[in-house]
């Protein structure tokens, strides 16, 4: 086989690298961009806010809950043949969703949508890994979160857009064209053969994930409108508790689980997920309740609003190219903790806030949680697909997009049942008393990465990709 120049391989990984950030910044555009088509899709079915809240959320439930069974998948039946998929059928999606006739339709083609998010997002960071050299891996991880960053900043002007343009069809419109465009551009690009690992599925185990995983979800979704205590929302936490300890236990007992024995026992790679899980719970409230602060407390306009609110994804965005290149040229783990330090700091702000703050502190705080945020998940990432063994990139793809949004959802419902039953004038203090609950958590995660750099924990020499010789 012949192996290609060094200049071929570059342009090759930049090829890819443009095709993988062109459907990273389609779906975090599509989150905003839909999610300001709400209004307007209620307006028209006539549905309650409940349930049309579930075209927005059903892309974060769906996805986290079997984007690790599709990870695992990816690995075993190809990596690239699972993201132009599940790009394939985003797009597909979203054009039978711009022609939906009723809500009921609408619905289904969401589930069509998510189901292609769920089968690509994945493999994104999973392929980008892959193809990139070990001392440019930060940097292209970091190119695609900056991706995922300029998309929602833009969704919701761009979503606003549309819907003046042409009503809320033209929203999902917008998002097939694109879609299917991304997706002529993937099926031209990858087409190289595919890794696979052929071996028997754990659908048990996938079973138990697939309906513990989101039972969680749902409870903590629901649970500040239904009431913590509600038999309702118990019996989603009982399901949920149920499934997850059925998962975990067939994870122990299956002869191939859905985790594979030596991804469990990496005892780095676990403290690494650990960290991510702690980091989200942390900062994840802070999209919630700084709009509601800013409106509601400081009674900004809806323009300012909007403005501030961006600061968070716009800094990310920026930060997230630098960090990644950084982490190639040193220790990823220093980066890791610096995004900590500065993400706690942001927090710390933001629990600072008073009545009379104003406008301009929040924006700090937002920029100080930006930063972290940007400087820590690239070099995250990177340090993830060096612990990972190659033929696994798949399943830590599919981990990095369980784990995080999953916890972040956890971390908002404990804030919200912290702050339950604050009106306005009790909103600060509520909020201040969520967020002190909340800061040990990147502290915490510090000093995770503090345990995985003593001897013994199977850290990485500096400058050195585990990964890199694992083919």
């Amino acid at each position: 086989m012949r192996i290609p120049s060094f200049p071929q391989a570059r342009a090759r990984e930049i090829r890819v690298l443009s095709v993988l950030s062109a459907g990273t910044f389609l779906f975090f555009n599509s989150y905003g961009s839909i999610n300001v088509a709400i209004p307007s899709i209620q307006a028209e079915f006539g549905n309650s806010l409940s349930a049309v809240q579930w075209i927005a959320t059903m892309g974060l439930v769906l996805s986290s809950s079997v984007a690790l069974c599709l990870g695992r998948a990816g690995d075993m039946l190809g990596r690239n043949r699972l993201y132009k998929a599940g790009v394939t059928l985003y797009g597909a999606g979203a054009a039978l969703a711009a022609a939906s006739q009723t809500f009921a339709q609408l619905i289904a083609c969401r589930v069509v949508m998510t189901a292609g998010l769920a089968m690509a997002m994945p493999m994104s960071t999973a392929i980008t890994a892959a193809v990139s050299r070990p001392e440019r891996t930060g940097w292209a991880l970091g190119i695609l979160l900056s991706a995922a960053g300029i998309g929602r900043v833009t969704g919701p002007a761009l979503g606003g857009f549309f819907i003046h343009l042409a009503g809320w069809r033209a929203v999902f419109l917008a998002n097939a064209v694109i879609g299917l465009a991304v997706s002529v551009a993937v099926w031209l690009m990858l087409r190289d053969r595919d890794q696979r690992s052929p071996e028997p599925f754990d659908y048990p185990g996938a079973a138990a994930l697939i309906l513990g995983y989101p039972s969680f979800l749902v409870g903590l979704s629901l649970g500040a409108n239904s009431g913590w205590r509600s038999p309702f929302i118990a019996w989603w936490f009982v399901l949920g508790g149920a499934a997850m300890a059925a998962f975990v236990l067939r994870q122990f007992r299956a002869r191939r689980p859905l985790i594979p024995l030596p991804v469990m026992t990496n005892i780095p790679l676990v403290l690494a997920f650990l960290t991510m899980v702690l980091f989200s719970a942390a900062y994840f409230p802070i999209f919630m309740l700084s709009p509601l602060y800013m409106r509601n407390v400081l009674e900004v306009t809806p323009l300012h609003l909007g403005l501030i609110l961006t600061t968070l994804p716009v800094v990310a965005a920026v930060c997230s190219p630098v960090s990644g290149r950084l982490s190639d040229r040193m220790e990823p783990w220093v980066l890791v903790a610096v995004g900590l330090v500065a993400g706690a700091a942001g927090i710390v702000g933001y629990a600072g806030l008073q009545d009379g703050s104003s406008p301009a502190m929040v924006l700090l705080a937002l920029a100080l949680v930006g930063i972290g945020v940007g400087v820590f998940l690239p070099a995250h990432q990177k340090t993830v697909f060096a612990l990972a063994p190659r033929e696994h990139y798949g399943l830590a793809g599919g981990l990095l997009s369980a784990c995080g949004p999953g916890a972040g959802a956890l971390g908002i419902g404990l804030a919200v049942s912290l702050m339950e039953g604050a009106g306005t004038v009790e909103f600060v203090a509520a909020q201040r008393g969520a967020m002190l609950w909340l800061l040990p958590l990147p502290f915490l995660a510090l000093g995770l990465v503090v345990i995985g750099r003593l001897p013994g924990w199977g850290t990485m020499a500096p400058g050195t990709d585990a990964a890199a010789g694992k083919e």
